[in-house]
């Protein structure tokens, strides 16, 4: 008679500890009925969706969508909010996320730098192509006369190439 009267109490109690979540914004996260990717897919939940989180444990969240349905997903496609990490069994960030935090700042920082130095080195170049002057016909002449003349070196040499071919062959016959 204990057992069920301690079973409800517990009950009750671990839905007092669950938290809630969003889902990543990705195109769509599968909530499975096992903490693998080879379980079955129950539901796609879509970005941004409300979640209950149960339990965590091996990298992936049992949660509770809005519909009720209960299920498995990874870990990392949660965001639980702040004020509620380090409760409910769920892990406070360690030293290494934040640090890990900091260099992703820190990169995205550097990642802003370099895009506005490389606009700027782009509008350099470009302003510098504008003051060049504007007599291109000149070089544009002598490749074509370049080509012209290759051309016609390779015509006569075909030719004279030819000739000697020939006046081997027929070196012999009179006509």
């Amino acid at each position: 008679m204990r057992v069920f009267l301690f079973l409800p109490i517990l009950l009750w109690g671990g839905a007092a500890l669950a938290q809630t979540a969003l889902v990543a914004d990705v195109a769509g996260v599968n909530l499975r009925s096992g903490k693998a990717e080879n379980y079955r897919i129950i539901k796609v939940l879509p970005p941004r969706a409300r979640v209950e989180v149960i339990e965590i444990d091996q990298g992936y969240a049992k949660v509770k969508d809005a519909d009720g349905e209960t299920g498995w997903m990874l870990r990392k496609l949660l965001d639980i909010s702040k004020e509620n990490e380090g409760k409910a069994g769920l892990p406070a960030k360690s030293s290494a996320d934040k640090q890990h935090q900091a260099e992703l700042e820190a990169a995205q920082k550097e990642l802003l730098t370099a895009r506005i130095e490389l606009a700027n080195l782009q509008r350099e170049i470009g302003q510098m192509n504008n003051q060049q002057p504007q007599d291109n016909k000149a070089p544009r002449f002598f490749l074509l006369l370049q080509a012209l003349i290759a051309f016609t070196g390779g015509v006569v040499t075909g030719i004279l190439i030819l000739k000697a071919y020939y006046r081997k062959r027929l070196h012999g016959l009179r006509i």
